[in-house]
């Protein structure tokens, strides 16, 4: 079976109604669960018949923009629960946000949707935001489009089956990992916003419910997007807490839907951001690069406003620095990212060290050899390389791997790459905060 996308949602919001209207409370419980299973998958059925590589795409401005707060000065705040494919924590976070009147915005998996009906159902009921999450919590940035395709696909087709809801247009990336292939993917299937957050606890980590408070209390400020999971205990035990002290400082509570407005494609791109965590504002070419290419996890927050350095705009944040250059790059919006890998190892004399002189070129499965600078690239640092922009943000490697402060580090022209194994796999590889140490040395040199 083909279509456009808008047949398919139409046909899936079919099925939908077509659940909703067989499967009633006077129908027995036993019954009510075998409709269910068969209409879900006939609903999946649907979803893989008309896949992507035979719907045609659909119409987009543009890629899909991301969402890390919201410029308002109304005390608001919205808080985001995310689920994976357990139960968890779920039925306490539920009963929490009804006897407080809350309503927030979960980002579902479809896993978690299909083992968990009659949760989903409550959420929809107590008139709380579903987000689509993925199927079954994948990085996005390591699987084909075809297979992004299918993951927002499912869980779209067992979110309209049990609870007649499109999560379109708003998408949660599984550890809020994207690229700009991601965001022209999500967009291709009707995701015009990535949700990502400007206050993240970090739960996971085992963190307690006290602590886990008081960094949320000390992050948000007027529009911010709190990220929780409902599968970290911390942050069930917290959510009380956090709701109450909000609420005594003035705070009331929207979803992201609430915020932004439908239909969202009639929402024009903010042209300027404030960041409050640092005070500066990001604006224009520099924002739209900045939400395209990789946004918080790869530049992190402004760390200057638009400043001149050597007769060039450039705009300093914690792990890049924007440089304007206008005709030179009219594909990545005039925008180059200075060469900080190469300031700081010359600032700490690390060049003449022996990691960073070149070695000869020999055949690794494991590793790519780049002539251009003489080093290899390896195993987890190359798979982060090239899924988070490669070449072009990071620049060629001007080191090997060695251990700088009990770290595993390798050097880019762009970028010092760590590996810290004490983090969950996602957050594993991270990018130094090379824009900071830059602009302790007293900027471009």
């Amino acid at each position: 079976m083909t279509g456009t996308s808008t047949e398919v949602r139409q046909w899936r919001a079919v099925i939908a109604g077509t659940v909703r209207s067989m499967v009633r409370p006077r129908v027995a419980s036993a019954a009510r669960g075998r409709l269910r299973v068969i209409l879900i998958a006939l609903a999946m059925a649907f979803a893989v018949a008309t896949g992507p590589a035979q719907a045609a795409p659909v119409v987009s401005s543009g890629p899909a923009r991301t969402l890390t707060r919201f410029s308002t000065s109304r005390r608001v705040v919205v808080l985001t629960i995310d689920t994976d494919g357990i139960r968890g924590y779920m039925p306490s976070v539920l009963a929490t946000l009804e006897s407080r009147n809350v309503r927030v915005a979960f980002g579902v998996t479809g896993q978690f949707a299909q083992s968990n009906p009659d949760l989903v159902e409550r959420m929809a009921a107590d008139g709380d935001q579903i987000m689509n999450h993925s199927w079954d919590h994948p990085d996005f940035t390591k699987i084909s489009s075809a297979q992004r395709a299918s993951e927002l696909q499912r869980t779209a087709a067992v979110l309209e089956a049990e609870v007649g809801i499109d999560p379109a247009p708003y998408f949660r990336a599984p550890y809020g990992n994207t690229n700009a292939s991601v965001l022209t993917d999500l967009a291709a299937d009707g995701y015009s916003y990535n949700v990502y957050w400007s206050v993240d606890p970090q739960g996971w980590r085992g963190k307690s419910a006290a602590t886990i408070t008081q960094l949320i209390l000390a992050g948000v400020t007027p529009g911010a997007i709190v990220l929780m999971h409902t599968t970290d205990a911390g942050d069930a035990a917290a959510l009380p807490g956090v709701i109450d002290q909000l609420r005594a400082e003035g705070y009331s509570f929207d979803t992201v839907d609430d915020l932004t407005g439908v239909p969202p494609v009639s929402t024009p791109a903010p042209e300027q951001v404030f960041f409050p965590e640092t005070g500066h504002w990001l604006s224009h070419g520099f924002l739209a690069y900045w939400n395209t290419f990789g946004g918080l996890p790869v530049f992190g927050y402004p760390l200057t406003g638009e400043i001149s350095e050597n007769g060039v705009v450039v705009q300093y944040f914690q792990r890049a620095r924007f440089e304007w250059h206008p005709g030179v790059w009219p594909s990545h919006f005039d925008v180059e990212l200075g060469l900080l890998g190469v300031t700081v190892a010359q600032h700490d004399k690390l060049l003449v060290s022996a990691p960073f002189q070149p070695v000869s070129a020999a055949t690794n499965p494991n590793c790519t050899y780049y002539p251009e600078s003489g080093h290899f690239l390896c195993a987890g640092f190359r798979e982060y390389w090239e899924d988070h922009g490669g070449l072009a943000i990071f620049g060629y490697p001007i080191s090997e791997e060695f251990t700088q402060n009990g770290v595993t580090v390798q050097y880019f022209e762009r970028q010092r790459l760590e590996y810290h194994p004490e983090n969950p796999p996602a957050w594993q590889v991270e990018g130094g905060l090379l824009g900071t140490q830059v602009l302790a040395y007293g900027g471009a040199q």
